[in-house]
């Protein structure tokens, strides 16, 4: 600790960290790309994780004069995990000219996760060109816990810049118990040419609002989506959370694809189209108009679909309550047609209006007792609402709740738990302004939704005495 190495240093000094070991981060931040070669072993992973109590910042900002530095936080190597950092960009150009996906101007890096078995756990990252990519030619690996914001930039073209933008083709990657909001592009987005992998996803327990509004006032994008012009496989989408945005599994020109499970999701609408085999089961399901649609390029897959027991609610449905897709020709369809034409949801119901009662989901971190992250859905537009922590903390703990607009600020809850339910206000909270745009106007969901973080006391987000890096 006395005579610590210098962060690129520390990310490629394969022949001193072994498996085993854990690389840590001092307070502080750290300016341009970055190649990590690390490697554990499967089950004993290299673990790189950022200093307790106090904030550690990956500025991927390229350095001045350093035409190969390109912002880059590369993950190589194998069976290595992340942990407990941020990572940003300070460079306030968010606006070009020029179309596309590499425009000269735009040099704001990522994290790029190519290694095999690669965990990164607990990390805030926003403001850089997009959150991650998570690529196949890493076998499987995992994104948990994280909170992604304000990723991306403005095109001529587009909206650019995704959450998380993964492929894979060995293996199951896993996408679990992320927050992400406000990109400009989309927030979960498994997508590729005919010449991509798209085989094993477990995109689980994510909560995603409100994608795509840094582009165009009132835009949204999916907050997940699956398909491209491979063929998608093993894929299973479940207990996620989107607002201001919905799912969409199959892309508009993409092919055939083979199996997905859907299940347990609270969503603003979803799209399937062309998948062999389908299970949606147990989800919620709320919009204007047009809550569900089915399509397919010729004609619709229905042989392997096993669709029933959701909850739909339409509050307008002036396009449809539902709509199919055959041929490029689309019918708006009620839910009593939908039932006649599909053959599905024979046992789900359907409401003209939207959900009555508050709903709070909880979903506790795998890598850090203590800590959980809470969506709130609040329809009655209560003042505040009880949220049961039993699962996440123990009698007696300390603990804090910030929202996850204001991670590193003051708790909006604090105290001791004492085995009873926590009562969290639903009052509005000021959404981070993207870097380079200080005026952005960013929606506002609270009262209706709000999505918070609870922390241990002593948790890897614990409030730095100066919180500005």
């Amino acid at each position: 600790m006395a005579e610590p190495w210098d962060l690129s240093t520390a990310l490629v000094a394969t022949e001193i960290v072994k498996p085993g070991d854990t690389v840590w981060i001092h307070a502080g931040t750290y300016r341009g790309g970055f190649v990590s070669r690390l490697s554990g072993r499967p089950g004993t992973p290299v673990v790189v994780r950022g200093e307790r109590g106090g904030r550690v910042t990956i500025d991927t900002q390229p350095r001045d004069g350093d035409e190969r530095d390109n912002g880059l936080f590369l993950m190589l190597g194998a069976d290595a995990v992340y942990r407990d950092f941020e990572v940003t960009c300070s460079h306030p150009l968010r606006e070009t000219k020029i179309a596309g996906s590499w425009p000269a101007d735009i040099r704001r890096g990522n994290i790029d996760v190519r290694g095999d078995r690669v965990s990164v756990v607990n990390l805030v990252v926003h403001d850089c060109g997009s959150g991650f990519g998570f690529w196949a030619e890493g076998e499987g690996g995992e994104i948990s816990g994280c909170l992604i914001y304000n990723n991306g930039w403005r095109g001529p073209d587009r909206g650019h810049g995704h959450a998380i933008y993964a492929q894979n083709a060995r293996g199951t990657k896993r996408i679990v118990d992320n927050v992400v909001f406000h990109q400009f592009a989309y927030g979960i987005h498994v997508y590729g040419s005919e010449k991509a992998s798209l085989k094993g996803f477990e995109i689980d327990g994510n909560i995603a609002f409100e994608n795509g509004c840094l582009t165009r006032k009132g835009d949204n994008a999916p907050g997940i989506m699956v398909g491209g012009g491979s063929a998608a496989e093993r894929i299973a989408v479940r207990d996620n959370v989107i607002v201001g945005g919905g799912i969409r599994l199959g892309y508009p020109w993409g092919t055939i694809s083979e199996d997905v499970v859907c299940t347990g999701n609270y969503s603003e609408g979803l799209v399937l189209r062309d998948f062999r085999k389908a299970t949606v089961m147990h989800n919620t399901l709320v919009a204007s108009s047009t809550v569900v649609s089915l399509e397919g390029a010729e004609r619709l897959l229905l042989g392997g679909l096993r669709w029933n027991e959701n909850d739909y609610h339409v509050t307008d449905g002036r396009w449809g309550e539902c709509s199919v897709v055959e041929s490029a020709k689309s019918r708006g369809l009620s839910f009593t047609q939908w039932r006649e034409t599909t053959g599905l949801d024979s046992k789900s119901t359907f409401t003209k209006g939207a959900p009555s009662k508050s709903r709070v989901i909880v979903r506790p971190n795998a890598h850090e007792p203590g800590r959980a992250h809470l969506a709130v859905l609040n329809p009655q537009k209560l003042p505040e609402v009880e949220v049961d922590l039993s699962r996440v903390l123990k009698s007696g703990q300390r603990f804090r709740i910030v929202s996850v607009k204001d991670v590193f600020g003051e708790p909006l809850v604090s105290g001791l738990y004492e085995d009873r339910p926590v009562r969290v206000p639903m009052k509005p909270v000021t959404s981070p302004q993207p870097v380079g745009m200080p005026n952005a106007e960013l929606p506002v969901t609270e009262p209706h939704f709000a999505a918070f973080v609870v922390l241990p006391e002593q948790g890897a987000l614990t409030k730095p005495e100066d919180p500005s890096p």
